[in-house]
């Protein structure tokens, strides 16, 4: 009897003892993500003063920040460089006033009509509308230079008959001649259906 007794106060004190574990493990856990929350916002907060304090002293700060902020004014001309270079490869300006991508030589903006710089004249022939995004690619791409959709429609495969090439270009033909239908009242340049101003005169449509 007195066996039964002893084991089965161990086994109780055994029991006690894995809850009381558990329960540590669980308030350790807890508390251990507290803090990491706590080092997240301290962090945070340095990033914060850090970036605070060089856009007010760029020009002067103390001879320990010269590298640093150098780093950063060195990385802020290349990002703009880079950007500039996007523009140039898909062939547009950004509008100053909205912000639009404007195809490069367009004398206005057709999202705001706001004047753009004047530049090299520029073909709209020579440029397709992408359906996906409404950004203006040169003609001849398969995907759209701004949002990488594929260009419709789809360019024929080198393999299909010449038959089936002549159609889907005659569909194509259709299909471009159908998107690019408004006219400008005053000017009379060629516009697409959504252009809200004139690329050429500025008129609101």
């Amino acid at each position: 009897m007195a066996l039964w007794e002893n084991l089965g106060k161990k086994t109780s004190e055994t029991t006690a003892k894995a809850i009381q574990k558990a329960k540590e493990l669980s308030e350790t856990s807890r508390l251990n993500s507290m803090i990491s929350e706590e080092e997240k916002k301290i962090n945070n907060n340095y990033y914060q003063i850090g970036k605070l304090y060089a856009s007010l002293h760029q020009h002067e700060h103390e001879e320990a920040f010269a590298g640093m902020i150098a780093s950063i004014s060195e990385s802020e001309g290349r990002i703009s460089d880079y950007r500039k270079q996007v523009q140039d490869v898909k062939g547009v300006m950004r509008c100053e006033k909205c912000g639009a991508e404007v195809p490069r030589g367009v004398a206005f903006c057709s999202s705001c009509g706001t004047p753009m710089p004047k530049g090299e004249s520029v073909d709209m022939s020579k440029f397709d509308k992408c359906e996906s995004c409404g950004a203006m690619v040169e003609k001849g791409m398969r995907f759209c230079t701004s949002c990488g959709k594929p260009m419709a429609p789809a360019a024929a495969s080198e393999a299909a008959p010449a038959e089936e090439q002549s159609a889907e270009k005659q569909a194509a033909e259709e299909q471009a001649a159908a998107v690019i239908e408004s006219v400008c009242p005053s000017c009379g340049t060629k516009l697409d259906n959504d252009t809200l101003f004139c690329t050429e005169c500025g008129i609101k449509l």
